[in-house]
């Protein structure tokens, strides 16, 4: 917490690169075989490192679902340029990948964060762990 000019307290994010750390904390969790599939082992983990993996995979959905709208509103915008041709078609198909992979990113960050909360619904730690990330 930190606080701002008239001395009250403001809360602080638990990350200010949330996809980054899910992504880096993913590692800490073991995977096991279901049938001829993988499946991230969410009962054998650490609840504080399940918990801290849900609250970035959150923060990671919101804040893609918000860049993907701003980047519509961005697209609607400039779509007069984009009729006259004043913009590329490779720039409009970088666009394109761009959105595709960043909602496939929201929609995994989702899935993750889903399991995190199943797994956590119950789990009230008096004082909360804090699992650093790996090195990538």
């Amino acid at each position: 917490m930190t606080s701002d000019e008239n001395n009250v307290a403001i809360a602080e994010p638990e990350s200010l690169r949330p996809l980054r750390d899910m992504i880096l904390l993913l590692p800490h969790i073991n995977a096991r075989a279901v049938g001829k599939e993988y499946v991230l082992d969410w009962e054998s983990a650490e609840p504080d490192l399940v918990r801290q993996i849900g609250r970035n995979a959150e923060i990671t959905m919101r804040t893609v679902n918000r860049g993907l709208a701003a980047i519509g509103r961005l697209m609607v915008n400039i779509s007069p340029e984009m009729a006259l041709g004043e913009i590329p078609a490779d720039t409009i198909e970088a666009i394109g990948w761009l959105i595709s992979e960043t909602s496939d990113a929201g929609a995994t960050a989702h899935a993750i964060y889903a399991s995190c909360q199943r797994y956590t619904a119950d789990y009230s730690p008096p004082a909360p762990k804090h699992f650093p990330t790996t090195k990538p």
